[in-house]
C-alpha cells in the first residue's frame, strides 16, 4: 500500500508527462515513513528544466510537507556549490524560486501545490 504523499509525488510526475518531461524521483524514507527527496523534470535530450526537492519540517512535522521548485539556473547554482561549505538545504533554499507548504490534511493546499508546479514550468517546455 502506498502512503498519501506518495500519491501526491505520482501526481505531481503526472504534470511533467503532460507537458512531454521526463521526471526522476530520489527519495528515501525514514523510520516514521516520512518521505525527503528530489524531483527533476528534464526533456529526451536530458536537459534538465525543473527540480523539486521536497521535505518534511525536521521539528513536530506533523502532516507537514515543504516543497522547493527550482528553474534550470536555481539548479544549476545549487550542483555548482554542492560540496562547498555551504549546506546543501541552504543552497536550495536561497536558489529556489517558489517554497511551498502544504499540510497533506488540506486538499485545497495540495491542490494549489499542483496549480504552482504547474505555473513554474517553463514556457518553452509548455504544450
Amino acid at each position: 500500500m502506498k502512503l498519501f504523499i506518495e500519491y501526491i509525488l505520482d501526481e505531481i510526475e503526472r504534470i511533467g508527462i503532460q507537458n512531454s518531461l521526463r521526471v526522476s524521483l530520489s527519495s528515501k524514507k525514514n523510520e516514521d515513513n516520512y518521505i525527503r527527496g528530489v524531483m527533476q523534470f528534464f526533456d529526451n535530450h536530458f536537459d534538465v528544466h525543473l527540480v523539486i526537492v521536497f521535505s518534511f519540517p525536521e521539528e513536530d512535522p506533523g502532516l507537514n510537507y515543504i516543497f522547493w521548485v527550482l528553474n534550470k539556473e536555481g539548479n544549476d547554482k545549487v550542483v555548482e556549490k554542492d560540496g562547498s561549505e555551504e549546506k546543501v538545504m541552504e543552497l536550495v533554499k536561497s536558489a529556489a524560486m517558489k517554497e511551498i507548504k502544504i499540510n497533506l490534511s488540506k486538499g485545497a493546499e495540495i491542490r494549489n501545490l499542483f496549480k504552482e508546479i504547474g505555473l513554474c514550468l517553463p514556457p518553452s517546455v509548455v504544450i
